[in-house]
């Protein structure tokens, strides 16, 4: 917990850093900024060098694992590093600039391509020892206020990357990320969306139980471990609220406008691949792809609407499959 707060504290102080010089529009800071970015991610491809070359011990920063490191960690490691390179220079956000709506000479867009890649990177570092397997083997149930304390964070983040009190007004932010009051025919529209989300899973989940019933059922094992803390009604709400919020601000609200739809809907399937590389990836890619239509065609409300609906309902069929689980034998 102490390193999540460390990590959080570093990560909200340069959003107000990049906020603060975005108001400040001076070439000269923004330049300067940009190389600090870059220092910092030739320092973490100069560690990477060291894992590869020198025994762990002399790394920079140690990995998170005794031993040598994996080809897959460096790999992982190497594309990170090479990433915060490319968007630390103006001519790579230029070129990223032709398929992303983001300005090329806003520290705020800089940082959120730097912070997206390092967003990536741990999240694939933490995959690349074991497989499914060693999923299965380490998986453990959060408890909830582990999980509440990540989405405030989202939101947090959110909130300050868009300029919180720094380059908006609390009416200005609420348009910004696209909350508005939902009309009666968006709800309808969101209804619909919840149903074709839900059915999109089903078909998907049958599918894999076909053509590979041994990692279905190794997968379903470790999402009940992972679920097994949230076994009430209430819980499932607020996890299903928390998810909706926390996460729909920050990637249909926040980034989506700067990163665009499809690298959002990339960035936010790697953020969810808790369970490996599998047909799951796939799922929450095209389900993040239905989660941005919504934004684009109403609102982050509507959205937020959707997302919370869809894992209600998942959570309310996990607690009756639970139920039923001891008739089934």
């Amino acid at each position: 917990m102490t390193d999540l707060f460390a990590a959080a504290f570093g990560v909200l102080a340069l959003i107000l850093l990049a906020n603060w010089l975005a108001v400040l529009d001076n070439s000269r800071y923004t330049r300067a900024f940009d190389h600090f970015l870059l220092i910092i991610n030739l320092l973490l491809l100069l560690n990477g060098i060291m894992l590869w070359l020198l025994p762990p011990q002399s790394a920079l920063f140690l990995p998170a694992f005794g031993g040598e490191p994996a080809a897959s960690y460096l790999i992982v490691w190497f594309g990170m590093s090479l990433w915060g390179i490319f968007i630390s220079l103006a001519w790579g956000r230029r070129w990223l600039a032709r398929w992303m709506p983001l300005r090329v000479t806003s520290p705020v867009h800089t940082l959120a391509l730097f912070l997206s890649g390092l967003l990536a990177g741990s999240t694939l570092l933490s995959l690349t020892q074991g497989g499914l397997e060693g999923i299965a083997e380490t998986a453990v149930s959060a408890p909830l206020s582990d999980f509440v304390l990540q989405q405030l964070l989202f939101i947090l983040a959110a909130l300050l990357g868009i300029g919180l009190a720094i380059r908006r007004r609390p009416a200005d932010l609420m348009a910004r990320l696209g909350l508005k009051r939902p009309s009666k025919s968006q709800i309808r529209y969101g209804l619909r969306w919840i149903a074709i989300l839900l059915a999109v899973q089903w078909i998907a989940g049958i599918a894999w139980a076909i053509a590979n019933p041994e990692q279905s059922e190794l997968l379903g094992g470790i999402n009940n471990t992972l679920l097994g803390n949230f076994d009430t009604v209430g819980e499932w709400i607020v996890v299903a609220l928390g998810a909706g919020l926390g996460e729909e601000i920050l990637f249909r609200g926040a980034l989506q406008p700067v990163l665009g739809l499809w690298f959002t809907s990339i960035l936010f399937a790697i953020a969810h691949i808790q369970y490996g590389f599998t047909p799951i990836t796939l799922l929450i890619f095209i389900i993040s792809i239905a989660l941005g239509h919504v934004r684009r065609r109403t609102n982050t409300t509507v959205a937020i609407f959707v997302h919370a609906g869809y894992d209600f309902v998942l959570g309310l069929l996990f607690l009756l499959a639970v139920y039923l689980e001891p008739f089934a034998k």
